[in-house]
């Protein structure tokens, strides 16, 4: 349920984005989330389609891109995808990517 939440945050934030650049209408949102984000990109679209409406992104399309888990080790530096692959240091992982959820860009119509 926290979709709701997220998808009405980043609803707000990119009509902010676009009344600020002067744009009219929004045409497309393209957002990167991470594999081990927690968001379910399916209830996020499902709400965005509840709450656009009304709104400068009434029409918009909304694009997800995953980005694949990235884990690396403190100790040697290697880097690995699942936590069963961790390298011999045994030194734990550090996450540098997968757990994102970020509105990569929008795309806009200007007013005339």
């Amino acid at each position: 349920m926290h979709e709701a939440a997220i998808t009405t945050s980043m609803l707000a934030a990119v009509t902010a984005a676009a009344r600020e650049q002067g744009a009219v209408r929004i045409t497309r949102i393209n957002l990167a989330f991470g594999r081990e984000a927690g968001v379910v990109p399916d209830c996020v679209r499902h709400y965005f389609d509840v709450l656009k409406p009304g709104t400068p992104a009434e029409g918009a399309e909304l694009v997800f891109r995953e980005v694949p888990l990235v884990l690396r080790c403190p100790r040697c530096g290697s880097e690995f995808s699942d936590l069963a692959d961790i390298c011999a240091c045994n030194a734990g992982a550090l996450v540098i990517s997968g757990r994102e959820m970020v509105v990569e860009s929008i795309e806009v119509e200007e007013a005339d």
